[in-house]
């Protein structure tokens, strides 16, 4: 026994036929369907792009660093700090976080130097930061070639650097710069390492992310103990006070309470950040006697709460798609009321010949799927050339998934299947005899 196809390739063939005969019609039907489809890939696409790229700034934070950032504070706060806490984040924070939190992995403090910086002759465009060994680690970014700073040279308070990729290339070109020397502020440091190179993207990103490409890394205890000044406040400006402030630049504070810029804080679980900053939050809040001079920074919750956006974000785009494909369904009814309207009298000779309501249903319901389908199509592509469009000229990063292919071509055929379902209903229930008497 032979399958025969015919009675589903004869409607599809009259559908094609109908839409070909028409064709300023066809293509006013399908306006509603193109543009709705092209919004749910443009939509899906942004939103794609948009996780991806968080996903991706969130990697660069690390999920399992803390950034505990010192704050700069004024008015009453600031008259309360100095009581307090005179000196802010500083250098035995990060020594009694190391000490206390047995679920770090890593606690590298951080302070930047601010002086300036000069190799073969020219002044470069970098930022000094003292650092420790840990901050290849927190930072997720290695060394190209030569080595980073470690604990030897902490300790003895080495004058070494490690170069990032930009400040390399506009020091030395292409010369190997490891054992050559760079000037900052007024000591030189021999370069023992250059860091591999890290590529940010060019559009708005999420989060604050400095460019690395262009840190100078050194040890720690040398960027306190050559370049910082302490002078704890303010003082009258006469003879008094001037030697009083001369007599303060000699008496600088013990290691531990030298001001840092930031403490990154590795832990061994990156599902634990949020109680282990709550654990940093009540340790810092005790030496510092609960004056908010610090900030904690958690990756993960800035993950969530971007991602509760981008859901809102979506929820909208969605909408705006949804209406689309609603008018344009709303539009494919009225069109297939009126052709069965004109059709009137065809329908009334293919039901006198034999075919049944069945077949006069099956027959506008694959005339109206063939409308669909075309359109979605042909927004699958105006979709794709959107999100590359949307790309190339806001600068966003956008993702064309086949998921959002076959979604927008499922909600086309959907929209084709409910909205021309009552028109092939309404044409089968046409009496035959009636029919042949219309004109």
């Amino acid at each position: 026994m032979r399958l025969s196809i015919a009675p589903l390739t004869a409607p599809v063939r009259t559908g094609f036929r109908e839409l070909w005969s028409h064709k300023l019609r066809s293509a006013l039907t399908m306006l509603g369907i193109i543009f709705g489809v092209a919004a749910v890939i443009a939509m899906v696409s942004i939103g794609e792009g948009a996780r991806q790229e968080t996903l991706e700034q969130i990697r660069l934070l690390g999920i399992d660093v803390l950034q505990v950032r010192r704050v700069t504070l004024a008015g009453d706060l600031q008259q309360e700090a100095d009581k307090g806490s005179p000196y802010g984040l500083n250098y035995g924070d990060a020594l009694a976080l190391a000490k206390l939190c047995d679920f770090a992995k890593r606690v590298v403090p951080s302070c930047r130097v601010f002086a300036e910086v000069n190799a073969g002759g020219k002044t470069l465009e970098a930022r000094v930061f003292g650092t420790a060994p840990g901050h290849v680690h927190t930072t997720h970014l290695g060394v190209a070639y030569g080595r980073f700073t470690d604990d030897e040279d902490v300790k003895r308070r080495a004058h070494v650097c490690v170069l990032g990729a930009q400040v390399k290339r506009d020091a030395f070109a292409f010369e190997d710069p490891v054992g050559k020397f760079v000037k900052i502020g007024a000591s030189n440091f021999r370069v023992i390492g250059v860091m591999r190179e890290r590529v940010l993207q060019t559009a708005e990103t999420t989060f604050e992310l400095r460019d690395l490409n262009r840190d100078i890394y050194i040890p720690i205890t040398v960027a306190m103990e050559d370049f910082q000044i302490y002078v704890e406040k303010a003082i009258p400006m006469n003879p008094e006070a001037i030697m009083g402030i001369v007599s303060q630049l000699f008496q600088r504070p013990a290691l531990n309470l030298r001001p840092i810029s930031e403490v990154a804080v590795e832990v061994n679980d990156p599902d634990k950040t949020v109680p282990a900053a709550q654990v940093v939050k009540q340790i810092l809040d005790r030496r510092h006697n609960h004056i908010p001079d610090f900030e904690i920074v958690i990756p993960l919750q800035l993950l969530q709460q971007r991602q509760q956006t981008q859901n809102i974000f979506n929820i909208v785009m969605g909408a705006i798609a949804g209406i689309s494909l609603v008018v344009g369904g709303i539009g494919i009814m009225n069109i297939m009321l009126a052709t069965v309207t004109q059709r009137a009298r065809e329908i009334g000779i293919r039901r006198c010949i034999g075919a049944t309501r069945g077949d006069i249903v099956r027959q506008f319901l694959l005339e109206c799927l063939v409308i669909t389908t075309i359109g979605g199509l042909v927004g699958v592509g105006g979709g794709i050339g959107g999100a590359r469009a949307i790309s190339y000229y806001a600068q966003w990063k956008t993702v064309v998934s086949g998921s959002a292919v076959v979604l927008s071509l499922a909600v086309s055929f959907s929209v084709g299947l409910i909205f021309g379902l009552y028109p092939a209903i309404r044409a089968a229930l046409i009496d035959p005899m009636e029919a042949l008497r219309s004109e």
